[in-house]
């Protein structure tokens, strides 16, 4: 099978680049798929470089670059690149690259998926949903294409994220507790909700831990700002190339979004299975996989206050809350096994190509 994957960017701390490439990594390994990848740019290709995979990086498939020209253009390109490498599927992940690909399936007969990674706030011009099939990454937003009736249920697909996780629950040296939160650094992540908090921390309590955060995005700089002026003491770590290993050496993962929007972030799945304790606001779709006081905590969202509790509470005595994270490791392990994954893409592409 011949399928072409099309995202925004391709990142460092950034889920949906994460997804894409241990989907590519799995379906190559499973022999039974040749993948050619289109990107607008990003920081992460070099992620991509040694694995077996025709990788074609084109401004018009940006979002930030649309336009009408960019766009028409962008529909002729894919479809003489579909011609050309004899595509049989092409799977967007954006819903930008998914307009595109419909309407390049009207000038040459070809299958579209789109994996819907997160909910769009604002309504545009292009249909958020655009293809024949879909894949939903959580039970909210398959619920909202059923419900909405977007599709019917056979052309909708819950597949969850994912990822490579450890045979045993990753044993850590507990002598000084990190604490880390790593994401796009922009306002939907919530990263000055986690500086505020940290601030608010008392001297005592703050010293028994290590903070940092990890990323890159346009709000850099004011975050960097609002750590110095709350004297909140979070080491910036910028792009980091290796998460898993990051995550690995760390104790406590904090995702601090305020968005209602997005999809289940891959990067608390990947905390979850390296040993972290995931404390995270209750953004929407979070009450599908966090159980609050069983395997995760859950903050209010916006509430730095809230936050700073829950830190706390947890410094004062760490190893109480050791169970928690080992219930969601286990969970990591049922729920986002990377074999899983790997299979109902297969079966998926199968299915489209019968027709």
């Amino acid at each position: 099978m011949n399928i072409l994957l099309i995202v925004n960017e391709l990142r460092f701390a950034c889920g949906v680049t994460n997804h894409i490439f241990h989907l590519s990594k799995g379906l190559l390994k499973a022999n039974k798929v040749k993948i050619w990848i289109i990107c607008g740019g990003g920081s992460g290709l070099d992620k991509f470089k040694n694995l077996n995979i025709i990788l074609t990086v084109d401004k018009r498939f940006l979002h930030t670059e649309r336009n009408i020209v960019n766009y028409v253009s962008a529909i002729g390109f894919l479809v003489n690149f579909i011609k050309k490498n004899k595509i049989q599927i092409v799977h967007p992940h954006t819903h930008y690259a998914a307009n595109i690909s419909r309407n390049a399936s009207k000038f040459i007969k070809i299958k579209t998926i789109q994996t819907n990674h997160g909910l769009l706030q604002t309504k545009g011009i292009l249909k958020h949903f655009s293809a024949e099939k879909y894949i939903a990454i959580n039970e909210h937003i398959y619920n909202y294409i059923l419900e909405n009736k977007i599709a019917k249920s056979q052309n909708v697909k819950f597949i969850r994220c994912g990822i490579p996780i450890p045979k045993e629950f990753p044993q850590k040296d507990y002598s000084k507790i990190k604490i880390i939160a790593a994401s796009r650094l922009d306002f939907e992540k919530g990263l000055d909700i986690f500086i505020n908090a940290v601030s608010k921390l008392k001297d005592e309590v703050k010293t028994k831990a290590e903070f940092y955060i990890a990323g890159e995005g346009e709000c850099e700089s004011e975050l960097r700002k609002l750590n110095r002026q709350k004297n909140s003491g979070i080491q910036f770590l910028g792009i980091v190339k290796d998460m898993y290993k990051l995550l690995s050496e760390t104790h406590i993962f904090v995702y601090p979004s305020r968005s209602n929007s997005e999809g289940f972030p891959a990067v608390i799945t990947e905390a979850g299975a390296t040993g972290n304790l995931l404390i995270s606001s209750n953004f929407g779709g979070s009450e599908y996989v966090i159980e609050n006081n069983k395997d995760g905590l859950i903050f209010s969202q916006n509430n730095y206050t809230d936050l700073k509790n829950v830190l706390s509470m947890v410094l004062e005595n760490y190893k109480k809350f050791i169970p928690l994270s080992l219930n969601f490791y286990k969970k990591a392990k049922k729920w986002f096994d990377l074999d899983t994954m790997i299979n109902q893409h297969i079966e998926l592409y199968k299915e489209c190509l019968k027709k």
